[in-house]
């Protein structure tokens, strides 16, 4: 059975993320996949679907003339971008394991983990970038090439010890010597199965050193399944991506989801600009960590500490745009108020409060979800009264991320919302949260 674009469900065809892709791909060839900001002509670069698909296709090519076995892992030393995805699903078209690792982590922490995982490729940013991570790395037998995407005079072979004698391409080259490959069959015999590897996910949990995560198709395709139907995300959607695309709540939420709804991911240019990207971009879907709320709020307070009559209006505007949240949602009032003159009231300030505010955002956000950490009643207090609906859920990269999360419907931040379709919870021996779903890792590697 199929179904149509933007529907919140999945097809039962669909049982590994290369499958998703290639439906995705089928179903909206035409429609905006990605959106990125091109340095060279100064403006945002649309890509579609169909465009989408053809880049993947070149980087499978590339990265099939290495002949790595099944399961190989291909890791990822990029920022979110157009490349960063087509590295990563080429690696899933041909039962490879991407290796997400932050770009801004340490050399000595990308080495320990490039040795760990035997990671086979590694695809970086820069000459210097893998110069810094050779110059502390142990011996990399696994390592058969280091791809860089952006040239910048330098070169692997300057760097000391042993790994500095992994073969070192540019991008381009990388690219262009490679032939192109037959149609790839997500659904053909050495495909990956949904009980293969999907990622290797290091974190650092509380002790130790890094562990790597293993998350199968059916752990992360679950979890988009599931928070398909919660969040319903739309094609018409464009999310902003922000979050390094290394932490397991941005690949699901803000990469694989977008895929499954066909919605459009916008990729911010640097936290630096986020704010004016923001503004540029005009998201109606936010993934974020509270720590943009907070800096946001921090922003306002700051303007508002400067007049007296604005701090008056803006703590009217959000102590009556509370009121009114908590009557929608079914929610206590601390302080109540009349609901007839809240109404009359509030087009006044939702004109000289809200709608500024809002416009921080873009001005169309529909649904931001905040997680990571709690966010604290005040600032939620704050954007939720003002119209901005932030949803607050919870999870862990050993869940594929998420575990539970509010809806636009049902939405109390005093909570990480209900958990998802499938998702068994309850409280163990020590309060701890036991999880049970399709969505809980393999287990940790080696």
């Amino acid at each position: 059975m199929d179904i149509r674009p933007g529907s919140s469900a999945l097809p039962p065809s669909v049982r590994t993320l290369a499958q998703l892709f290639a439906w995705r791909v089928a179903a909206t060839p035409r429609g905006e996949a990605y959106r990125q900001f091109d340095v060279a002509t100064g403006a945002w670069a649309s890509t579609t679907w169909g465009d989408a698909d053809r880049r993947v296709r070149r980087w499978a090519a590339a990265l099939s003339t290495l002949g790595l076995p099944r399961g190989a892992r291909v890791a990822i030393l990029l920022p979110n971008s157009l490349d960063a995805v087509c590295i990563d699903l080429a690696a899933l078209s041909l039962a490879l394991v991407p290796l997400p690792m932050h770009a801004l982590d340490n050399p000595a922490s990308i080495a320990y983990i490039l040795a760990d995982s035997e990671a086979s490729l590694l695809v970086a940013a820069s000459g210097a970038q893998w110069q810094a991570i050779a110059a502390v790395a142990p011996a990399l037998p696994s390592l058969k090439q280091v791809v860089i995407v952006q040239v910048d005079g330098s070169d692997g072979g300057a760097a000391p010890r042993d790994a500095a004698a992994v073969p070192v391409q540019s991008l381009a080259d990388w690219l262009a010597a490679a032939s192109p490959l037959p149609p790839i069959d997500p659904h053909g015999t050495d495909a990956a199965s949904e009980d293969d590897l999907a990622a290797l996910v290091y974190t650092s949990g509380t002790t130790g050193k890094p562990k790597g995560v293993m998350l199968t198709h059916r752990n992360v395709l679950s979890n988009v399944a599931a928070a398909l139907a919660r969040v319903a995300p739309l094609t018409s959607d464009v999310f902003l991506s922000f979050l390094p695309l290394s932490h397991t709540f941005e690949r699901t939420a803000g990469y694989y989801l977008p895929i499954a709804a066909g919605s459009c991911v916008a990729y911010a240019r640097s936290v630096a600009l986020l704010a004016e990207d923001l503004r540029t971009v005009r998201p109606t879907i936010v993934i974020s960590v509270p720590r943009i709320y907070e800096r946001v709020y921090a922003k306002l307070q700051e303007i508002l500490a400067g007049s007296a009559l604005k701090k008056r209006m803006f703590e009217a505007a959000e102590a009556i745009g509370w009121r009114r949240f908590c009557r929608r949602q079914g929610l206590a009032i601390d302080a109540p108020g009349s609901a007839a003159l809240d109404a009359l009231v509030w087009p006044v300030l939702e004109r000289l409060v809200a709608r500024p505010m809002l416009a921080q955002f873009g001005g169309r956000v529909r649904v931001a979800v905040s997680g990571g950490a709690p966010l604290s009643q005040p600032i939620a207090r704050c954007f939720l009264g003002l119209g901005l609906p932030v949803l607050q859920g919870y999870g862990m990269t050993e869940t594929s991320p998420v575990v539970s999360v509010n809806t636009p419907d049902d939405n109390d931040p005093a909570t990480v919302g209900r958990a998802l379709p499938g998702v068994e919870v309850r409280i163990g021996d020590n309060r701890e949260l036991l999880v049970r779903g399709p969505n809980v890792m393999r287990g940790y590697w080696k």
